[in-house]
């Protein structure tokens, strides 16, 4: 009878920590909220789309896929992915645990290779996404999504702002950042200055690009202490 209690108990201690699905072993960080290593479909599925087929500056085993669950703008539960650097992988999970936890509404998580990784077709989506091997619009240096160290949030209704340009073009409702002027059908869901989801982000040493001067980037943020 005691054996059986431990091993009972055995079992309970191990699969709170980790679980295997799909080939690769799952870290659990609560709930409905985990990464593992990119099993070999996805592999498959991201290389010559998101990963170059030669070439990168990162390799897919330096990237983890981080499973959540999120509310819908209908108010339903979901559950998305997203593809990060291994470095980020358990303070994702902890970020969109936060934001489940006070009901941030998101309109859609799916890698970006859903989209041929093409960042304005998944922008237009309103999909929030990460990894995606690509230079910073207008120059060669690689982005912080090619490093898998950015997550955008929500693109569509938080909007990049640059050189007079909207980015995605169909987001142009939401370049008024103020509630009471914005006539966006999703204006409550923007990311403002000092809300709770800059705040939670932040507690995880991520920056906004809210906050930058030369250009306003509100779905983007970043992890710079790597």
């Amino acid at each position: 009878m005691r054996e059986r209690f431990f091993l009972i108990l055995v079992i309970c201690f191990l699969g709170a920590f980790a679980v295997r699905a799909g080939g690769a072993e799952a870290a659990i960080y609560k709930k409905g909220f985990s990464y593992k290593k990119l099993p070999p479909a996805v592999k498959r599925q991201m290389k010559g789309k998101s990963y170059p087929v030669s070439g990168a500056k990162i390799s897919l085993s330096g990237l983890r896929i981080v499973t959540v669950r999120y509310y819908n703008f209908k108010g339903k539960k979901r559950t998305g992915t997203l593809i990060v650097n291994k470095k980020i992988a358990k303070k994702t999970a902890a970020i969109f645990y936060e934001l489940y936890k006070i009901r941030y509404r998101i309109e859609r998580m799916e890698p970006v290779d859903k989209y041929d990784a093409d960042d304005e077709k998944s922008m237009e989506a309103n999909n929030t996404s990460a990894f995606n091997y690509r230079t910073i619009a207008g120059s060669r240096k690689l982005s912080m999504h090619g490093r898998g160290l950015a997550i955008d949030l929500n693109p569509r209704i938080n909007p990049c702002l640059r050189n007079g340009k909207t980015e995605p073009s169909n987001g142009k409702a939401y370049r008024i950042r103020n509630r009471k002027k914005c006539r966006g059908k999703y204006k409550k869901y923007m990311i403002l200055k000092n809300s709770k989801v800059v705040r939670i982000f932040k507690k995880y040493g991520f920056s906004w690009g809210g906050d930058w001067k030369s250009l306003k980037d509100y779905q983007h943020f970043e992890y710079k202490n790597s």
